[in-house]
């Protein structure tokens, strides 16, 4: 895969364009201190603290970290300013100028952690059957909450639970037998895997998705991992100080900002701080507000966008309670310190632009092309130096570790972390949505508060002679592992054009220093052109087909395989029933499962913003015993089956037209029957004509069972043509 990481430089490095002098000057003369009492400890003259000032004469290395320990600049910046550069650092040309204007850390920074892309040890061999494994024992629906630990610790875009995969483990498999899960996402197959003392294989396309299994598929020692926080803290508490605590407001640390927008109004040209807008009742909706200077309804859309201002500051005093405020001055300079100060760590410079699907014209109003930008310039120096601290830990699981809690907070120390009126929230997920108000998170906060996450699941691993192996691999090809060597398969794909694992994971992996190869992406892809790795509904069809004939190779005569599946368009369903029939493959059983919470597309979809459905299916599946047309999978639904599926869950008490549609989905797909036409428009537009009424968005009975609401008739056999 070529490497789009360019120019891995720390930028505007020499002192040509960071006058150095005028930060020690602005720092010295904010703490009160003097030329000659500053020289006196240095053990230069008052003349000669003057001429660095000016830029004019450089310190020794000796001088540099002593004043850093002053002044509180870090020694990292005095140093490079003083053209003495660390170890790991070399120059580079810039062709454009023909002159040295950067400096940048080695290679060996862009890869945090390197994970293997095969197989260290092969399967063990199938252990004899003590008994009769069928899913017969597993319930027909299945709820769960998201409230372990395995949540906690680190997030990703979807999760199965543990807790929902565990009773499949139990029915189909047997302890000492190995799981295996070509698209791993978060890993939490293993962990259902180790919980229930059975091996795991766990295969993902994404770099972090990997990184994230790994870590928690894997044991770490607490007492080693903690140890190494203390030393991290020790190294980076200098830069920490440094950009989040004011120095005319001792013992006060900035926890959080809050940010916001401010556009040029389309009609009269005039400034609109958006925050301003906001707290003002009735100024604004989801698409649009009133204009302070000539109160015309405006289009947001319309608005032109012009910078971002510091609105808000959050601080602590060394305990829990945080104080809000307007910015001081001291903590504007803060913020203003930052922004012109050069970067002294490697920092992932990848392109951002509208070759990525989840790209938006408001990034481009923004300035964002590239990763690093989506972060404040403050933010961008706290990540970079933890990572260069995190790096330099020898190690390799205490770093891997160590890693793994530093990705966990890099979303929320993204501009991407929106306001909430009430209280910080969290990140949107599957989105790269950069909202008008947001806040600007202190990293070491935001770090340590991961890392405790971290260490407490580390306390919990569970005590087992079973283990996971984590491999960077497409689930088109697992041709490192033997055919008929798996006793199970537990999968979670992409669903069709749900979720862009790549652009979702973009942050993650520009940090880890290794991209998702989007040619080999699962998905549907709306706006990528083929050269950028798109692709059509039928290329995602053929690739689900290739990733479920490695499945039904590698399955042993007798085992199982159960795929996670949720979609709301027909169309896609039924590309998964080829995929199924291609691959050799048939239904034993059909399962409902509810993860309580939804995501945010489940959000959107109880709320009616999008025809979308908040139940997963699943569906376990074993080898063909029987020889099948190649077109089974497409002949024509029962609708007395469809109409009995409806009926079974109205009768159980309201229900929302998703979940009665999951029921249809379970119900055909049990029977190997065609989805072709079940959508959810259809299957509601059948509700009513079974009698149901909608009311507070959920369903209930209303007619005399064998009544029929020919209006109602009228419009599902409409939907359905």
């Amino acid at each position: 895969m070529p490497d789009i990481f360019h120019r891995l430089e720390i930028r505007t490095m020499t002192t040509k364009n960071w006058a150095a002098g005028q930060a020690i000057k602005a720092r010295r003369k904010s703490l009160g201190l003097s030329l000659e009492s500053v020289g006196t400890s240095l053990g230069v003259s008052k003349a000669y603290m003057s001429y660095v000032e000016s830029d004019e004469r450089c310190l020794t290395e000796p001088q540099a970290l002593k004043l850093a320990s002053i002044i509180g600049i870090p020694s990292d910046l005095l140093l490079l300013s003083a053209g003495r550069l660390p170890t790991d650092v070399r120059q580079v040309v810039d062709t454009d100028a023909a002159t040295v204007t950067a400096s940048v850390r080695q290679q060996r920074e862009q890869h945090a952690v390197v994970y293997p892309t095969s197989l260290t040890t092969a399967p063990p061999p199938i252990t004899p059957r003590m008994k009769s494994l069928s899913p017969k024992s597993i319930p027909g629906r299945i709820t769960v909450t998201k409230t372990k630990s395995s949540y906690r610790a680190h997030s990703y875009h979807t999760k199965v639970p543990p807790e929902a995969i565990t009773p499949f483990i139990e029915a189909l498999s047997q302890p000492g037998d190995v799981v295996l899960d070509l698209f791993s996402g978060s890993g939490m197959t293993g962990v259902a895997a180790l919980s229930t003392g059975r091996n795991a294989i766990l295969s993902d396309l994404s770099p972090a998705a990997v990184h994230i299994s790994r870590n928690y598929n894997t044991p770490c020692s607490p007492t080693e991992f903690r140890a190494a926080l203390d030393l991290l803290e020790k190294a980076v508490a200098p830069t920490m100080r440094w950009l989040y605590m004011p120095l005319q407001q001792p013992g006060q640390t900035v926890e959080y900002t809050t940010w916001s927008d401010v556009f040029e109004c389309s009609n009269c040209s005039g400034e609109i701080l958006y925050w301003n807008v906001v707290q003002t009742a009735g100024a604004t909706d989801s698409k649009g507000l009133t204009c302070p200077h000539c109160q015309s309804y405006v289009r947001k859309a319309d608005l032109k966008w012009l910078r971002e201002m510091a609105v808000q500051s959050h601080v602590s005093e060394g305990s829990t309670r945080i104080k809000t405020h307007a910015p001081t001055e001291d903590e504007l300079a803060l913020i203003e310190e930052a922004n012109q100060t050069p970067i002294p760590y490697w920092v992932p410079h990848v392109p951002f632009g509208s070759e990525r699907e989840m790209w938006r014209a408001s990034h481009l109003a923004m300035g964002i092309t590239d990763v690093s930008l989506f972060f404040t310039r403050r933010n961008l120096h706290a990540l970079a130096a933890l990572r260069h601290a995190i790096v330099s830990v020898p190690e390799g699981r205490i770093r891997e570790a160590l890693m793994f809690a530093f990705t966990a907070c890099v979303n929320r120390a993204s501009r991407r972390y929106q306001w909430n009126a009430k209280r910080p929230t969290n990140v949107m997920t599957g989105t790269l949505y950069i909202s008008s108000l947001r806040y600007e998170w202190n990293v070491w906060s935001l770090f340590r508060r991961k890392a405790a996450d971290v260490k407490r699941y580390f306390e919990t691993f569970p005590k087992t002679s079973a283990a996971v192996q984590v491999m960077n691999r497409s689930a088109t090809d697992l041709s490192c592992i033997p055919n008929a060597s798996i006793p199970m398969v537990f999968m979670d794909p992409p669903f069709g054009s749900n979720i862009f694992y790549a652009d979702s994971s973009l942050l993650w992996e520009a940090w880890l220093g290794s991209l998702t190869d989007n040619a080999e992406e699962i998905v549907v892809n709306k706006s990528r052109g083929r050269v950028g790795g798109g692709k059509t509904l039928d290329d995602y069809g053929t690739l689900m087909a290739k990733a479920f004939s490695e499945v039904s190779r590698v399955l042993a005569p007798t085992g199982y395989a159960v795929l996670a599946f949720s979609n709301s368009d027909d169309r896609v369903w039924l590309e998964i029933q080829k995929a199924i029939a291609t691959a050799g493959l048939e239904t034993s059983s059909v399962h409902i499962l509810d993860k309580g919470q939804p995501s945010i597309k489940g959000v959107k979809g109880v709320t009616g913003k999008e025809v979308v459905t908040t139940f997963d299916l699943l569906i376990t599946m074993k080898h063909r015993v029987r020889l099948s047309k190649s077109n089974e999978h497409s002949k024509l639904h029962s609708d007395d089956l469809v109409d009995t599926a409806i009926m079974t869950c109205l009768r159980a008490g309201p229900a929302r037209t998703d979940e009665i549609y999951s029921t249809v989905i379970q119900a055909l797909l049990g029977e190997t029957q065609s989805l072709s036409g079940i959508t959810m428009p259809a299957i509601a537009a059948r509700i009513v004509v079974l009698g149901a009424v909608e009311t507070e968005g959920k369903w209930i009975l209303r007619l005399e069972e064998g009544s029929t609401d020919l209006n109602a008739q009228n419009i599902f056999e409409s939907q359905l043509s």
